[in-house]
């Protein structure tokens, strides 16, 4: 409609003028959206169910997510980083993830269950020369921390992780490709320095996802299962993303997003 707008404009300066600050004022909004709330639908063999979350900030940082099923997510900055994420249920913490940086990069994710005797669960992240990210797993007992065999390896382009493998005797490798707008959480300050923030959402990339392949394959590197999911994304007129559906009737997954 903008483009339409303007070229009706072009008959004459002061259209074009109003149309010129019409563009300044489109670009001021996009760099202070941000998404407010999101609603998860997904349907399995043909029955549905929806869960919504909703977000508060501080600015743009994130204060709480609260999702619907009395879950929610407190975050805690120090200066521009994010240092700690409080999971409660039913407004009883959960556990809390712990995270350390190092000249600007996240170096370490302890998390930490509030009722329980288990280990403290340990992400170590090592950043190689050729520009990937592993996500080393250990544990904390008793003060002394036992390193396993396990790890993601990150792989990035273009500002998005076009691939996640992760690696246990087994490996499952992930590999996407990406649209060219921009993610619902472009403007979220401290998120994206932290690969391994939420299961649920992508909040490193500055893109959106298009298709995802994930193989499998076992221990002698055989593989085992090969699936491509394809995306059908919408987008606002700042070129969000405001909706991502995955699936058929039978089978699918979409998320809503409102800023």
């Amino acid at each position: 409609m903008k483009k339409i707008l303007c070229l009706f404009g072009a008959l004459s300066i002061a259209l074009m003028t109003s149309c010129s600050s019409d563009d300044s004022s489109t670009d001021v909004a996009s760099e202070t959206l941000l998404p407010k709330k999101m609603v998860e639908t997904t349907v399995e063999n043909g029955q549905s169910g929806s869960i919504t979350y909703t977000i508060t900030y501080d600015g743009n940082k994130l204060k709480d997510i609260a999702l619907s099923d009395a879950s929610r997510s407190v975050y805690t900055y120090t200066g521009d980083v994010i240092t700690k994420v409080e999971l409660y249920r039913s407004s009883v913490l959960y556990s809390t993830d712990v995270y350390a940086y190092e000249n600007g990069k996240l170096v370490s994710k302890i998390t930490t269950k509030a009722f329980s005797t288990s280990p403290q669960q340990k992400l170590t992240f090592v950043y190689n020369a050729n520009g990937t990210v592993n996500a080393n797993e250990s544990e904390i007992s008793n003060k002394v921390e036992i390193k396993y065999d396990t790890t993601t390896l990150y792989t990035f382009s273009n500002g998005n992780i076009v691939s996640s493998e992760y690696i246990n005797g087994e490996r499952d490798k992930i590999t996407s490709t990406f649209d060219d707008k921009k993610s619902p959480f472009t403007n979220v300050t401290g998120v994206k320095l932290l690969l391994n923030l939420d299961e649920t959402f992508d909040f490193y990339s500055a893109n959106n996802e298009l298709t995802t392949t994930t193989v499998s394959y076992d221990s002698t590197g055989k593989v085992t299962h090969t699936e491509t999911l394809t995306a059908t994304n919408k987008y606002n007129a700042n070129n969000f993303l405001t909706e991502i559906f995955v699936g058929d009737a039978k089978n699918s997954e979409k998320f809503e997003f409102t800023y």
